[in-house]
């Protein structure tokens, strides 16, 4: 009899554990079903989860369901940034496209708020929602009242209470280490100011990619 393969299994166990609805199961009950370690289960998890053979969602621990019964769940991005870094802002964007294609993310830009709307309401409904807060930081973001004292202060106080993940994203060089981000690990590498790169998009792709592994870090919270 052929051995059943440790990706088929999971997915058997998993099935299992969410019927008859086929809903969701956490991250704990479905590993502790399988005896597995948990760097073999986080392992397993994720290579289905890019074969989009599971879908996942947050939740206490991590939530985990078969594909053909859920949606995915996207971690939700609040941009932050000063208008007068628009230009970085939407190159940024650019490269964050393609992790809304894996989905992985639904990214929110002021610039989204329909004609009509209340601008500051929406802001705070969008920003009080937000799984990821990315603060475009440069001079302009510091100095901007909304910015630092309206915008960053909520990020910070939802981040402090576990409710969010606050990555500071350094545009321009400046003193943004004296501030209270200082204490956050920031992108690019080593919070070196992205204008600073020889090649932008170089600099754009390596905060993408951290952006990246923090949505997978927060969906597979295994």
């Amino acid at each position: 009899m052929a051995r059943i393969s440790d990706r088929d299994l999971f997915l058997k166990r998993l099935e299992k554990l969410s019927a008859p609805e086929g809903g969701f199961v956490t991250n704990d009950t479905l590993r502790v079903e399988l005896k597995w370690e948990k760097s073999k289960y986080k392992a397993i998890h994720s290579s289905l989860r890019q074969e989009e053979l599971i879908v996942v969602k947050r939740g206490r621990g991590g939530l985990v369901a078969l594909a053909a019964n859920k949606k995915a769940d996207r971690m939700k991005v609040f941009v932050s940034y000063s208008h007068k870094d628009q230009d970085l802002k939407d190159r940024l964007i650019n490269h964050l496209r393609p992790l809304e294609n894996e989905g992985l993310i639904a990214i929110w830009v002021d610039h989204q708020i329909k004609a009509g709307d209340d601008w500051d309401a929406e802001i705070a409904k969008k920003l009080s929602s937000a799984d990821v807060v990315l603060a475009l930081v440069s001079i302009d973001f510091i100095n901007s009242k909304y910015c630092y004292a309206v915008e960053l202060e909520k990020a910070l106080e939802r981040e402090a209470e576990g409710d969010a993940k606050v990555i500071p994203v350094i545009l321009r060089s400046c003193l943004w280490n004296k501030s209270p981000l200082g204490r956050l690990k920031a992108l690019p590498t080593d919070g070196k100011a992205v204008m600073t790169w020889g090649d932008i998009d170089e600099a754009l792709t390596v905060v993408a990619i951290g952006v990246r592994d923090a949505a997978i870090a927060l969906l597979e919270d295994a």
